[in-house]
Protein backbone atom coordinates (compact mmCIF):
# COMPACT_ATOMS: atom_id res chain seq x y z
CA UNK A 1 0.00 0.00 0.00
CA UNK A 2 1.25 3.40 -1.22
CA UNK A 3 -0.45 6.62 -0.42
CA UNK A 4 -1.66 8.19 -3.67
CA UNK A 5 0.81 11.29 -3.45
CA UNK A 6 3.80 9.11 -3.37
CA UNK A 7 2.47 7.69 -7.11
CA UNK A 8 4.56 10.59 -8.58
CA UNK A 9 0.93 11.49 -10.84
CA UNK A 10 0.75 14.78 -9.59
CA UNK A 11 -1.65 14.49 -6.51
CA UNK A 12 -2.02 15.66 -3.66
CA UNK A 13 -3.59 12.72 -0.93
CA UNK A 14 -2.96 10.89 2.48
CA UNK A 15 -5.67 8.42 0.82
CA UNK A 16 -3.95 4.88 0.30
CA UNK A 17 -4.27 2.24 -2.88
CA UNK A 18 -3.01 -1.17 -3.01
CA UNK A 19 0.07 -0.92 -6.25
CA UNK A 20 1.25 -4.24 -7.56
CA UNK A 21 3.78 -4.11 -9.77
CA UNK A 22 5.56 -6.45 -12.36
CA UNK A 23 9.09 -7.79 -12.17
CA UNK A 24 11.06 -10.79 -13.26
CA UNK A 25 13.13 -12.11 -15.84
CA UNK A 26 11.43 -13.20 -19.21
CA UNK A 27 14.61 -15.39 -20.56
CA UNK A 28 11.87 -18.28 -21.87
CA UNK A 29 10.32 -15.66 -24.27
CA UNK A 30 13.51 -14.64 -26.39
CA UNK A 31 12.34 -14.67 -29.72
CA UNK A 32 14.63 -14.06 -32.92
CA UNK A 33 14.08 -10.79 -32.86
CA UNK A 34 15.87 -10.41 -29.39
CA UNK A 35 18.51 -12.54 -30.58
CA UNK A 36 19.32 -10.51 -33.50
CA UNK A 37 18.88 -7.49 -31.65
CA UNK A 38 21.39 -7.88 -29.00
CA UNK A 39 23.83 -9.11 -32.00
CA UNK A 40 23.16 -5.67 -34.06
CA UNK A 41 24.03 -3.66 -30.36
CA UNK A 42 27.13 -6.29 -29.51
CA UNK A 43 28.34 -5.13 -33.87
CA UNK A 44 27.46 -1.30 -32.75
CA UNK A 45 25.19 -1.72 -35.22
CA UNK A 46 22.39 -0.01 -33.78
CA UNK A 47 23.70 2.38 -30.77
CA UNK A 48 23.14 1.03 -27.39
CA UNK A 49 20.81 4.28 -26.21
CA UNK A 50 17.99 3.07 -24.61
CA UNK A 51 16.87 -0.11 -26.38
CA UNK A 52 16.79 -3.67 -24.81
CA UNK A 53 17.32 -6.94 -26.33
CA UNK A 54 15.53 -8.90 -24.26
CA UNK A 55 11.40 -9.03 -23.08
CA UNK A 56 10.42 -6.99 -20.31
CA UNK A 57 8.16 -8.42 -17.44
CA UNK A 58 5.12 -5.76 -18.15
CA UNK A 59 1.11 -5.49 -16.98
CA UNK A 60 -1.00 -7.53 -19.34
CA UNK A 61 -4.26 -6.81 -17.45
CA UNK A 62 -4.57 -4.44 -14.60
CA UNK A 63 -6.99 -4.33 -11.58
CA UNK A 64 -10.31 -2.01 -11.20
CA UNK A 65 -9.71 2.24 -11.62
CA UNK A 66 -8.98 3.70 -8.12
CA UNK A 67 -10.34 6.87 -7.24
CA UNK A 68 -9.76 9.25 -4.27
CA UNK A 69 -10.27 12.39 -2.72
CA UNK A 70 -7.40 14.55 -3.00
CA UNK A 71 -5.67 17.19 -0.20
CA UNK A 72 -8.57 19.95 -1.74
CA UNK A 73 -11.64 17.47 -1.55
CA UNK A 74 -11.93 16.98 -5.30
CA UNK A 75 -12.71 13.59 -6.99
CA UNK A 76 -10.10 11.60 -8.91
CA UNK A 77 -10.16 8.48 -10.98
CA UNK A 78 -7.56 6.51 -12.50
CA UNK A 79 -7.16 3.79 -14.72
CA UNK A 80 -4.49 1.61 -15.80
CA UNK A 81 -2.82 1.98 -11.98
CA UNK A 82 -2.41 -1.75 -10.63
CA UNK A 83 -1.14 -5.04 -12.20
CA UNK A 84 -3.63 -7.74 -11.89
CA UNK A 85 -1.53 -9.85 -14.41
CA UNK A 86 1.84 -9.63 -15.98
CA UNK A 87 3.98 -11.33 -18.64
CA UNK A 88 6.41 -11.29 -21.03
CA UNK A 89 6.30 -8.27 -23.58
Amino acid sequence: EVSVSELGLGYESDETVLFRYCSGTCEAAVRSYDLSLKSMRSRRKIKKEKIRARPCCRPLAYDDDVSFLDAYNRYYTVNELSAKECGCV
